[in-house]
């Protein structure tokens, strides 16, 4: 329009911008301008609106308004300007790059500090905190020094998700742009490059390659979920995972992608993460819809046979029909291939959860490094406990549905220390197919109860809503019958409520008082082994190549517990007869960087398969608890420990 300058089209936009009744002195310290000077500028511009709906309304000692509908006001800026573009983006801008100040950089802003930035009242950055609040969903609270975000981590990370999905849609980026450069440059407006750049890369992976399926109507929000996850990662966030290892188990098939996505970030950004992160990561990617590509089929082909030898061992050991498990064979295959992939060109994965795994689910664990090491020789491999660990994993989900296990969580205020003590007790007395995990009272009050069956606890436990067994710190007799009782009362189980006496059913048939060996003394690790297969090839227990096979299995897997024990062992296809080679060490050894006194050699052989889980099943009634191994083998003779093991 004709007539005004550029300072008078600068007040009409201010006007536009500023909802409320403001000052002439606000308008004069944003344009720099006298007050004299503007109240002439407002005459003028009042002379304009004559033809228009729009009122120019003054209140004494209050200040002056543009009153009018928003489409008005639009309409009547845009005969001025000649376009809507520059007030339309400014305000929707304005909040944004509000809201990145708030919430990506973490700053403390003040209305008065944002109101000078972008020529508006405070009460117009009022407004604008008050609708970044409500479509972002944050929490923001003022005191002197200003406003800023509050909240947990996840609700920080939500809100920040919400803000990037809004920003890219603003600006027309759909999945197929994600990967463009001219999308990435977009990114970069709120993120550090290297850090998109990473994430770009890791999902584009994740959608080229064949083993794994990402629906592509997930592969945006996907992206900006990991984005937001590992930016906050950069700032220590962390986000305590809601799920307990027997949930988490479930999504085992993504769980190494987790893990290498974050072990990317970590080496290139030089930040932490930990076995909750790797949960979380796992969780979103199962939750958008990542899984296995199972009918990706091309070498299958190949492997069938083994995959079937495998299910159809671990069948026999577990006394499990795992072969009519028709997802196990597909979860199993899929995660198969590229695991024997890994192991033919040395590429060693790690796994946090494998201590955990090892500890929690020892029998699953070891019956599955029984069925794979009876095909290594084939493979021409050597499987690690990493490994073995992520297949128990897939057998451990097939026996939870097949055969309905409890899930029982055991707390103590002092952790894992007393829990340890607690847990080693009821695990013997719980049926093997129930699955008990140790938690904090902490971690117990922040995670999911929903597929938690019973919760056995040394202290009082108050809101939850879950059956609940107290018991002593120490777990008296006392202790003991009741959990029978209530755990009868509450599963109808018909389980023997034996505590007093273990038996070993399946052990006492493949010991010999002539492989039992008490109070020796080895100088180390290596020493006491050479000794103990020596003796086992001149009874023609094992052949020549056992040896080599149990150092080499020494020393890609950790073999000592931390209750005092080792439990070396090597492939059923090097042992000619089912023996328990057992020696008590008068001094300890180092084992694994672990002190151990008493040392089990178990030679399994191949036609004994289906003793397996049962021999398992009796060492670590023995093994888990400190006490029962110094109470079966503590200064007494080898003849004591056979009669005792065999109820002689």
């Amino acid at each position: 329009m004709k007539g005004l300058n550029p300072r008078q089209k600068k007040l009409i936009h201010l006007l536009v911008q500023n909802e409320n009744y403001m000052p002439v002195s606000f308008y004069s310290q944003q344009l720099e301008k006298s007050s004299r000077t503007i109240y002439s500028d407002l005459e003028k511009i009042q002379v304009l609106l004559a033809d228009e709906s729009l009122v120019l309304e003054k209140k004494p000692r209050i200040g002056i308004q543009l009153r009018g509908s928003v489409e008005e006001k639009m309409r009547f800026l845009e005969r001025i300007t000649g376009s809507l573009t520059e007030i339309v983006i400014g305000t929707q801008e304005r909040q944004w790059q509000i809201a990145k100040r708030l919430m990506i950089d973490d700053e403390v802003v003040t209305q008065q500090m944002l109101g000078q930035q972008f020529h508006v009242s405070p009460s117009s950055i009022a407004n604008d905190l008050e609708k970044i609040s409500e479509n972002y969903r944050i929490r923001l609270t003022a005191s002197k020094r200003g406003t800023k975000r509050i909240g947990n981590e996840e609700e920080i990370q939500n809100g920040l998700f919400r803000f990037c999905e809004d920003y890219l849609e603003s600006r027309g980026i759909d999945t197929e742009q994600l990967f463009h450069e001219e999308a990435q440059k977009i990114l970069l407006e709120l993120f550090p490059q290297q850090l998109v750049e990473i994430i770009v890369e890791q999902v584009e992976d994740l959608k080229r390659q064949n083993d794994f399926l990402l629906p592509e109507q997930y592969v945006k929000s996907l992206l900006i979920r990991l984005l937001v996850f590992c930016f906050r990662l950069t700032k220590n966030g962390h986000i305590e995972e809601k799920e307990f290892l027997f949930d988490q188990i479930k999504m085992i098939d993504t769980y190494l992608i987790a893990n290498e996505l974050l072990e990317h970030v970590a080496s290139k950004m030089v930040c932490h993460y930990d076995e909750e992160d790797i949960s979380y990561v796992n969780r979103q990617l199962v939750g958008y819809g990542v899984k296995p590509n199972t009918k990706e089929r091309s070498n299958y082909e190949k492997y069938a046979t083994t995959i079937q030898k495998i299910l159809k061992n671990m069948s026999e050991i577990m006394q499990v029909d795992f072969l009519a498990d028709q997802q196990l064979t597909e979860r199993f295959a899929s995660h198969f291939i590229p695991m024997i992939y890994r192991l033919k060109m040395g590429i060693a994965i790690t796994n946090p959860l494998v201590e955990e795994i090892r500890s929690q689910y020892a029998i699953t664990f070891s019956a599955t490094w029984y069925a794979l090491a009876n095909v290594e020789g084939k493979l021409g491999v050597h499987f690690n406990d990493e490994e073995v660990a992520l297949v128990a994993m897939y057998f451990q989900v097939s026996l939870e549905k097949s055969k309905n296990g409890k899930k029982i969580l055991i707390v103590c205020p002092n952790g894992i220390g007393t829990s340890e003590l607690i847990f080693n007790k009821i695990k013997r007395i719980l049926p093997a197919q129930d699955i008990a995990e140790i938690t904090t009272i902490d971690k117990l009050y922040k995670k999911n109860l929903d597929n938690v069956d019973l919760i056995i606890s040394s202290i009082r436990l108050n809101d939850v809503h879950k059956p609940i067994i107290k018991v002593s710190t120490l777990v008296t007799q006392e202790d003991i019958k009741n959990i029978t009782t209530l755990y009868s009362n509450l599963f109808y189980s018909e389980e023997s409520d034996e505590t007093e006496k273990l038996d070993f059913p399946f052990l006492k048939e493949v010991i010999d008082l002539e492989f039992i060996h008490t109070q020796k003394c080895f100088s180390d690790k290596q020493t006491c082994l050479d000794w103990m297969i020596t003796h086992l090839e001149n009874q023609r227990i094992v052949t020549n190549a056992f040896r080599k096979e149990v150092f080499d299995r020494e020393e890609i897997g950790e073999t000592a517990l931390a209750t005092g024990v080792a439990i070396p062992h090597a492939a059923p296809q090097n042992v000619l007869q089912t023996k328990i080679a057992i020696v008590t060490l008068a001094d300890p050894i180092v084992w694994d960087q672990r002190k151990v006194h008493y040392v089990l050699l178990m030679c399994i052989a191949k036609s004994d398969r289906k003793l397996v889980r049962g021999v398992i099943t009796d060492i670590h009634k023995i093994v888990q608890s400190e006490k029962q191994l110094n109470r079966i083998f503590a200064k007494r003779a080898a003849e004591e420990i056979y009669n005792d093991i065999t109820r002689r």
